[in-house]
C-alpha cells in the first residue's frame, strides 16, 4: 500500500546533520559551559539543543573526576610564597668540556 505521505514523520529538527558535526568538531575541545559555546557557535538554538546532540552522539560522555591527594601544609607554603622555594634551591652546574659537540 502506498501513501502520499512523506516519509518523515514528527516536527523538524531545529540543527541539520552539517551544524550538528560542527558543534561536535567545536565542544570536545572547550572546557567552557554550554552557554558560552552557545554565543560562539553563532547558530540559533538553545543550549539544551547542543545538549542533546552531544547525549545523541555519544563521543562526549560524562566522566566522574579523579580524586588527588590533599595538599600538604609544605606545598601550600611553596604555592603561595614561591620565593621560599627559590631561595632554597641550588642549581647544580656541571662543567661542559670545552670541544663540547652535539653531534
Amino acid at each position: 500500500m502506498v501513501s502520499n505521505r512523506s516519509s518523515t514523520k514528527g516536527r523538524q529538527r531545529k540543527v541539520t546533520a552539517r551544524e550538528e558535526r560542527y558543534i561536535l568538531r567545536v565542544l570536545p575541545n572547550s572546557p567552557k559551559s554550554l552557554r558560552k559555546v552557545q554565543g560562539e557557535l553563532d547558530l540559533n538554538v538553545c543550549k539544551s539543543t547542543i545538549r542533546n546532540v552531544m547525549k545523541r552522539s555519544g563521543i562526549i560522555v560524562r566522566q566522574k573526576m579523579v580524586k588527588v591527594l590533599e595538599m600538604m601544609p609544605h606545598h601550600k607554603t611553596t604555592r603561595l610564597c614561591p620565593t621560599v622555594y627559590l631561595k632554597s634551591f641550588k642549581p647544580v652546574v656541571t662543567k661542559l668540556p670545552l670541544s663540547f659537540s652535539l653531534f
